[in-house]
């Protein structure tokens, strides 16, 4: 008998291994199409474009009506230079799907490259006629008429363009781009007129455009035309003054037309403005040479320095050469000749204050402040008083601009003391108090300016902004208010109380006081009613709150002041989107983007809107209305992910699963990574029963985001597609009341269908007085969502085993949940022939499941009752389970008691079972049971039985 149960459990062993090894033997699955597609897409980001190539073609043998791996062949073709079969891929996917748009632009492409410009207009009028006014295929068109230099054609289309598209900023670039080309085309032939009407084109579009400012100057230079050159410069360097570049051809040209004084002049304004120029400082002295050389005989200044050289003390001749070299914006040299004159007579009062002018004009405003003081305290007069002032007052605010506040403030405080009621020497000081944000000591200040010039407008409206950075709202707008009511007609001092409340609202919003920020912007519609950036604060404000009727009241407001403003509208369709008013922001958003077709942001509005308002008709139970929504979302933007989300899972719950399935792979046509949608796409394919597909989706997932949950799914998948499962099951039982033991080894084949499964059973029992051996067949079927039946049929050779069993079940799931069972058993044995009827009644509680049945045996005219009371705890997503069993009676469904069933049925039965089964990957299951059976045999006297129960399953 050992013997026999070693051979048994060899074989059970020998059998798993086998069936390992083929699992190991057979992980790895041939690539499906999309993959092979994924990979591609992937090699071509990464620059290996064989390796695209070759995954492409086998993704075409696998898949050969593959369109977007066709388009994507093309495109590889076309960056590896091999046009003609790029050519063919591209041509072949425009006859299967003419709307498919990046096949044009690939077709235009690969002809632009080969240069068949006739081919590539062609591909742009068919890609023009397939998707009207679309502005990149008309942008193509352009650039096609350019290279085939038909401007006067190009000129009538840039037209049109500009016409059909005047807000957009590619379409302006593309018209300046195209004038150029036309007015270099000319330039370089020596067509002036027609290049100057081109390039005046560009720049009526772009004013300061330099390539075609450049273009029209060199042309003025080559004909000669200086005039007509400087027009030109002086036209740039309006829109640009301090242009490097600009004013360095200016003194180009100034060299050009020998005009050495407006050279001179131009050079020392470079200088103070670029004044590390080392360029600009080596042409001072050149430039002065130049000019030396072609003034030399006429120059007058050389004349009279000559003079001085031979005469020092001829006054005419110094008067003479100061006046020209400060005309000349010469002050070094001014100084000089004056600093000499000085040396014969140094309280010439005439020489300084000629360098009193010179050192001002020098901006050499500390020196002048000197010597301003000197010549105060030589002779006071108002005059020299309001000079020494100014001059005290513009050194200081250089030290103002180079951020020496403290040199800028003595500066200051020297003006005050002199007159503590100079406006410009207050002003400034407040100023540099302001800067350094003193704001006390600016408010100290401003109070004495106010003290000295009552009502000042000036200082009012400074201490009113420095009274609003301290804090100080309602001071600050009362100063405003007072200047608002004494210049009621005055719109500079209104907007000033607006913004007084505005910059308080703004910090209050920002503090997150909405409450205190409200009451200041509401205070600027008193002030202006139709204030816009007041009204926009106001909607912000009361939709965070939550306000939203308060927030539309706002922006209606809004609105009926600017009935055309796009950003006004937009937000108040965003209230109505947060206030979940979904139609009427809808309405809103759809007349933006009509109103404004070819703006994103209005269309993509519009679209978020619709998916908002079916999300929520959605959550609504309301999937019906939900779904033309969505449509209507993705019939704007085919590409709108939450949109195609929520159209499939839609479809989903409806059971359409092949609709469903169609937008999974359209979404992953744009999303081909999103783990999301690759899991719809399995989804829907196990929903169609198309297991086979589903496991191929379902093992893509995995490998491309390997979580827990992904392995799990696709190891569900892999096995719904199993149709067939092998069994082996032993049954050991012991008693203390013999001294032999009971086994029964069990081989099991079964075969899955649509509606159930059937199975066929091999009994195996070893005995002393012979082998038994039983067949069995058992079937499940299921007859609606609600009804299924169980039957069962089992012929032996009565050696251990019953000479023949049968059974019937009927069950029906009603409300909740709840599983009625009704059925009948008959068994037949050398000694009896029972009969008996089954009724059961079970239900699950979460992840409990409870059963109770009972038989109902008839044997030969005495009637026995039985009852299995059964409970299970599920875990690991129902894939595995605990269970106990409780007993009561000997029942014709005990495997380990049939035989001894005639002697046992009338005894009184107590059992207790508990056992756990482990599914690994839906494939494998492995069971372990143990039971122990208690008999009373008489009063006094009891028997006890122990059943060890082990099954192993495996689907293939």
């Amino acid at each position: 008998m050992k013997r026999t149960v070693c051979y048994l459990l060899m074989g059970i062993f020998l059998l798993c291994a086998a069936t390992a090894q083929g699992q190991i033997f057979n992980t790895k699955k041939n690539k499906d199409a999309d993959e092979l597609y994924n990979e591609a897409v992937q090699a071509t980001r990464a620059g290996q474009y064989q390796k695209a190539i070759t995954l492409s073609q086998q993704a075409l043998k696998v898949r050969p009506d593959f369109v977007d791996q066709e388009l994507l062949l093309g495109r590889l073709y076309m960056l590896t230079g091999n046009y003609p079969a790029a050519r063919q891929f591209v041509h072949k996917v425009i006859q299967k799907s003419p709307n498919y748009r990046d096949a044009y632009l690939y077709a235009i492409n690969i002809e632009m490259l080969t240069r068949n410009y006739i081919e590539a207009e062609k591909q742009a009028n068919a890609a023009l006629a397939q998707f009207k006014d679309d502005k990149e295929f008309m942008l193509r068109k352009m650039s096609i008429l350019d290279a085939t230099q038909r401007f006067q054609g190009g000129n009538v289309y840039a037209e049109e363009l500009l016409e059909k598209f005047p807000g957009d900023t590619s379409m302006h670039k593309a018209y300046i781009g195209h004038y150029l080309t036309a007015g270099n085309f000319y330039r370089q032939r020596g067509i002036t007129a027609l290049a100057e009407q081109h390039y005046a084109r560009a720049l009526a579009m772009q004013p300061g455009n330099t390539e075609a400012n450049s273009a029209i100057t060199n042309m003025y230079l080559r004909s000669g035309n200086y005039q007509r050159a400087m027009e030109q410069l002086n036209a740039e360097l309006a829109n640009n003054p301090n242009s490097y570049d600009l004013l360095m051809r200016k003194l180009g040209l100034y060299q050009d037309m020998h005009d050495y004084p407006e050279a001179l002049n131009l050079l020392q304004q470079i200088l103070k403005l670029h004044p590390g120029d080392a360029k600009a400082r080596s042409l001072d002295l050149s430039l002065r040479m130049e000019a030396a050389a072609w003034y030399a005989n006429t120059d007058p200044y050389m004349l009279y320095s000559g003079i001085l050289e031979k005469n020092p003390g001829n006054r005419e001749a110094l008067d003479k050469v100061i006046g020209m070299s400060f005309s000349r914006g010469a002050y070094r040299e001014a100084l000089a000749w004056i600093n000499s004159g000085l040396k014969s007579s140094p309280n010439d009062q005439r020489l300084l204050g000629l360098k009193l002018d010179v050192l001002e004009s020098d901006r050499k405003f500390g020196e002048a402040a000197l010597l301003a003081e000197r010549l105060l305290r030589a002779a006071p007069t108002a005059e020299k008083r309001q000079r020494y002032i100014g001059l005290r007052v513009a050194s200081g605010r250089e030290y103002l601009a180079q951020q020496q506040y403290d040199l800028a403030l003595a500066e200051f405080e020297t003006a005050l003391r002199e007159n503590p009621s100079d406006t410009a020497a207050l002003d400034m000081a407040a100023n540099t108090y302001i800067t350094q944000k003193d704001y006390t000591r600016a408010l100290d200040v401003l109070n004495n300016a106010l003290s000295a010039h009552p009502g000042n407008p000036r200082f009012m409206m400074k201490k009113s902004s420095v009274l609003a950075e301290t804090g100080r709202y309602d001071e600050a707008a009362a100063v405003a208010k007072e200047l608002q009511a004494r210049f009621p007609n005055n719109q500079r001092y209104s907007t000033f109380v607006s913004d007084m409340h505005l910059t308080a609202g703004r910090l209050f919003m920002q503090a997150e006081e909405f409450t205190l920020a409200k009451g200041q912007l509401v205070l600027v519609l008193e002030n202006d009613p139709g204030n816009l950036e007041a009204l926009n604060y106001l909607v912000n404000l009361e939709s965070a709150r939550k306000q939203y009727d308060s927030a539309v009241y706002y922006a209606d407001i809004a609105l009926q002041a600017h009935p055309d403003n796009k950003e006004m509208l937009l937000k108040k369709a965003s209230v109505y989107t947060d206030s979940q008013q979904y139609a009427a922001a809808n309405a809103i958003n759809r007349q933006l983007m009509e109103r404004y077709p070819y703006t994103t942001k209005y269309r993509t509005a519009y679209v978020d809107g619709l998916v908002a308002e079916g999300l929520a008709k959605w959550r609504n139970n309301r999937p019906d209305s939900a779904y033309p929504i969505f449509q209507e979302a993705l019939a704007i933007d085919r590409k709108d992910s939450l949109a195609l989300l929520n159209s499939m899972n839609i479809l989903y719950a409806r059971q359409s699963y092949d609709s469903a399935l169609y937008f999974a792979n359209e979404a992953l046509r744009y999303y081909p990574d999103s783990e999301n949608f690759l899991q719809r796409r399995a989804l829907n394919l196990e929903g169609m029963k198309d297991y086979a597909g589903a496991a191929r989706a379902a093992d893509s997932l995995a490998r491309r985001y390997p979580t827990a949950d992904n392995k799990d799914y696709a190891d569900l998948m892999a096995s719904k597609g199993l149709r067939n499962q092998f069994g082996l099951y032993y049954l050991n039982s012991n008693y203390d009341y013999a001294s032999t033991n009971y086994n029964i080894a069990t081989v099991e084949y079964r075969r899955f269908f649509k509606k159930g499964s059937w199975a066929v059973r091999a009994n195996y029992a070893g005995r002393e007085q012979g082998t038994g051996l039983m067949g069995e067949a058992e079937l499940y079927y299921t007859h609606n969502k609600s009804l299924y039946s169980y039957a069962l049929a089992s012929y032996g050779n009565e050696i251990v085993f019953p000479q023949l069993r049968l059974g019937y079940s009927i069950f029906k799931t009603f409300g909740k949940e709840i599983e009625g069972e009704l059925g009948a058993r008959y068994l037949k044995t050398d000694s009896a022939n029972a009969i008996t009827g089954v009724l059961s009644v079970a239900k699950p509680f979460g992840d409990f499941w409870v059963n109770l049945r009972g038989y109902f045996i008839s044997d030969d005219g005495d009637f026995n009752t039985s009852f299995n009371l059964t409970t299970r705890y599920y875990m690991n997503r129902r894939q595995d389970y605990l269970s106990v069993i409780a007993g009561l009676g000997t029942s014709p469904d005990d495997r380990s008691r049939l035989i001894q069933f005639p002697q046992l049925s009338g005894l009184l039965t107590r059992s207790i079972a508990a056992g756990y089964q482990k599914t690994i990957k839906y494939r494998t299951t492995l069971g372990l049971f143990g039971t122990w059976i208690n008999q009373k045999i008489e009063d006094n006297r009891y028997q006890n039985q122990y059943d060890i129960y082990i099954t192993v399953q495996r689907k293939f």
